[in-house]
């Protein structure tokens, strides 16, 4: 994995807060920052007569943010980057092998908690690797970080992210686990005494995903949730207010990589923060990958 972070840029308000942010993380790593700004070209080609003058404007309006960027943070190594196509398909491309894809979402509208912005959900989807989005907010950032929980490897690679955020910035982490009790189907059923508590598997995934962390990060204020309701819905309103809020991915491959997972698609739709969606480095999806082909061909091999 290369040492650097992708920021997208579009000429919208929405970069002067990813920017920030991407800034923000990469300073203390000692990342490069790769600025990207992607001509718009998704729904046909552009003009010869415009392409010219789109990508001159492109250019100026990124020679602003270099200089933004390099008087934010002085000591970083930045680049910078004009592409023309699709920017779903471009810094899809262009995060390849990056630790980090960091993009803002422009909010075309809203409906009940659903902010219609699918491009940050598309590039989040489309990416090879962990991305950020960071919603278009005047007000200082939230404080605290939340992540969820489900005792996956995936989620395991959130919580340490998560946990490193939190330490950075002095802030505590809160893990949720979203625990649901079953609904009865009739009025037979419904005399059933069913559970309405977590068990103790439950309690056991919520341990599991954070032991480590105390002696990693021993000043780090810590705060366990089993939350009883729908993941994508409970992890919004925990997160509320929140500095970041970080899920792991579970998109698949084929035409499904079109679509996170869906929790993580509905919390980028519903940004109650920035949101940090996480996959594992590619090294660490190899593995996964060959520990999971050969546990397969054994089990045909046994038959």
């Amino acid at each position: 994995m290369n040492k650097r972070i992708v920021v997208g840029l579009s000429g919208r308000p929405t970069d002067e807060g990813a920017m920030r942010w991407a800034l923000g993380y990469a300073a203390p790593r000692r990342l490069e920052v790769d600025l990207v700004h992607v001509v718009d070209e998704t729904w046909g080609e552009i003009p010869a007569g415009f392409r010219g003058s789109a990508r001159a404007q492109a250019e100026t309006e990124l020679a602003r943010d270099v200089a933004e960027a390099v008087r934010r943070e002085p000591g970083l190594v930045i680049h910078s980057t004009v592409l023309v196509g699709s920017p779903t398909s471009a810094l899809a491309k262009r995060a390849a092998g990056a630790e980090l894809l960091v993009v803002g979402s422009h909010a075309l509208g809203r409906f009940r908690d659903y902010v219609f912005s699918t491009r940050a959900a598309q590039i989040a989807a489309r990416a090879p690797g962990s991305v950020v989005v960071v919603p278009e907010r005047t007000q200082s950032p939230g404080r605290g970080v939340v992540v969820g929980v489900d005792g996956s490897d995936l989620s395991l690679a959130a919580v340490r992210f998560a946990a490193e955020e939190a330490d950075r910035h002095g802030e505590p982490l809160t893990a949720v686990y979203c625990w649901s009790a079953p609904t009865p189907w009739t009025a037979e059923t419904a005399v059933i005494d069913w559970p309405m508590e977590p068990d103790d598997s439950d309690r056991l995934v919520l341990a599991e995903a954070v032991a480590g962390l105390a002696a990693q990060y021993p000043d780090l204020d810590l705060d366990l949730r089993l939350e009883l309701g729908l993941p994508s819905e409970t992890l919004a309103r925990v997160a509320a207010g929140a500095r970041l809020l970080v899920v792991g991915s579970h998109g698949r491959h084929g035409l499904q990589r079109f679509w996170l997972g869906s929790v993580s698609q509905v919390i980028v739709l519903t940004m109650p923060c920035p949101v940090a969606v996480i996959r594992p480095a590619p090294s660490e999806a190899a593995s996964r990958a060959a520990e999971s082909g050969a546990t397969a061909s054994g089990e045909s091999s046994s038959a």
